[in-house]
């Protein structure tokens, strides 16, 4: 298991820097942009995102998935799957326009909104054609090549739109910023498709087209019912609340959505390593997916508490005044992070044949969502918002746990699981109290509160030997 796990170390680094890289950029920028569009342009911008990002999961269709297992198992297929892949999101990006100008039409927003939604749409059309290029470095395991591509994406659109802010230029040309990093973004991944994998040669296979169109159903459906999911609950909040509401709801989110960035770039690491595994080793599969699932755990729960005690103060730091009601939305939604170690599941499932019924939990979960988010955000605005889109991870978080580790014939880590929460609790209570004396929120965060947790995971034994050892081997190399 060592090369695997030097292959999944190296390119978890990579990305994991890259998305360090762009979440210190990211808090900067969105202090600053806050601060100059206040809540009511935040609140705008969030609708604008939320509204484009479910009407274009068409483009997606799960084809990055479908491209990344199966290249990933054979290397030769990454020509044709290029071009293919690109005429199907061609087809698919006219088809979700349309539905775009349809929806615009009938929602009743300004006109300025409407706007912001077009050139958001433009943004993402460039980034899911990126994303091609993106799934064939994943499946070759060069996910170095990601991290550069986005940190120089994040870079220009920061520095850029600083520089908006700086000229006090309109919302619609920060706006536009973004779309311009993208596109920049896309020209640097297809050179570097061309310079170190393939040289695509556009030959349309509609066989191929249909094979990958049906292997990417039962993604696709998962990836719209998850953004469902987490999108849903803005769109009615902007329907039925003012767009100041919309702010404070976007703000605790934005918070929430940097920290499951650390998650997420391991699920993009390990997921080709499941898939490869899958077929390879079943052994050495169940390894992997229970280390996943270990380090997930370590990570989301003390995420989570730390999260709870410190809201108002990092509220207040990133976002400023007019913000502040914004904290009791991050502390109910600081609760998405204590099942992080879902995206270890999601990435075991949907590499050994599980997507159908990973499926079926994300629709029930989508379901449960909108059906919070009518009874509550008409009743309770932004709070009821935050609460309808924690409750069904709350519901469905064990079951889908447990069908995990059935699959791969290991028990639940019930002892480690406590130990975890405890050590996590122990050092919430510091942080508390550190808060509570005035130490610096930056001395209680990160001095502090990792100090007190890796001390109690040291005296509870829920670091073992053999993850000092793996780690030990990692650094030096050994396994090679």
């Amino acid at each position: 298991m060592m090369p695997t796990a030097r292959s999944v170390a190296k390119n978890t680094s990579f990305l994991l820097l890259g998305r360090v890289i762009a979440m210190g950029l990211g808090v900067f920028y969105f202090a600053a942009l806050a601060r100059y569009i206040h809540d009511t342009g935040l609140g705008k911008i969030a609708t604008a995102m939320s509204i484009v990002s479910l009407l274009t999961l068409l483009m997606n269709f799960g084809l990055s998935q479908v491209i990344i297992r199966d290249v990933a198992n054979d290397k030769a297929r990454a020509r044709s799957y290029v071009s293919n892949a690109l005429f199907l999101r061609g087809v698919l990006s006219a088809v979700s326009i349309i539905a775009l100008v349809i929806v615009t039409k009938i929602t009743g927003y300004p006109a300025d909104t409407i706007l912001i939604i077009y050139i958001y749409a433009a943004a993402y059309i460039f980034d899911e054609i990126t994303d091609v290029t993106f799934s064939i470095f994943s499946a070759f395991e060069k996910m170095e090549h990601i991290t550069a591509l986005q940190v120089f994406r994040d870079i220009i659109n920061i520095v850029l739109s600083l520089w908006a802010i700086y000229l006090h230029a309109s919302l619609i040309t920060i706006v536009s910023i973004s779309a311009l990093a993208s596109l920049v973004k896309l020209f640097g991944a297809w050179i570097v498709l061309r310079w170190k994998f393939i040289k695509p040669v556009f030959h349309l296979d509609l066989r191929l087209c249909r094979e990958l169109i049906i292997a990417a159903l039962p993604f696709a459906a998962m990836i719209a019912l998850q953004a469902i999911h987490r999108k849903i609950d803005t769109i009615i909040l902007s329907l039925n609340r003012p767009p100041s509401e919309v702010g404070w709801f976007s703000a605790g989110n934005t918070i929430i959505d940097y920290l499951l960035l650390l998650p997420s770039v391991f699920l993009q690491a390990i997921f080709p390593v499941f898939s490869r595994l899958y077929n390879s080793s079943k052994t050495s599969l169940q390894l992997a997916y229970s280390t996943s699932f270990k380090y997930l755990l370590l990570l989301g729960i003390p995420l989570c508490i730390g999260t709870l005690v410190s809201a108002d103060k990092v509220i207040t730091l990133v976002f400023g005044s007019g913000f502040e009601k914004a904290a009791v939305s991050l502390k109910i939604s600081s609760f998405l992070l204590f099942w992080m170690f879902g995206f270890a599941n999601g990435g075991l499932l949907n590499a050994t044949g599980g997507q159908k019924l990973l499926a079926v939990y994300a629709a029930f979960a989508a379901f449960t969502n909108l059906l919070l988010a009518l009874f509550l955000v008409p009743r309770y605005g932004y709070l009821g918002a935050s609460v309808a889109s924690v409750v069904p991870g709350m519901i469905t978080f064990f079951p889908i746990t447990l069908i995990c580790h059935k699959k791969v014939s290991i028990g639940l880590p019930y002892a480690m699981m406590a130990k975890i929460l405890i050590s996590a609790l122990c050092m919430g209570g510091a942080t508390h109290f550190a808060l509570k004396g005035d130490v610096s929120l930056f001395i209680a965060v990160f001095l502090i509160a990792p100090m007190v947790y890796m001390l109690c995971l040291l005296a509870l034994h829920a670091i073992e030997k053999k993850d000092l050892d793996l780690f030990i081997g990692l650094v030096k190399g050994k396994g090679r």
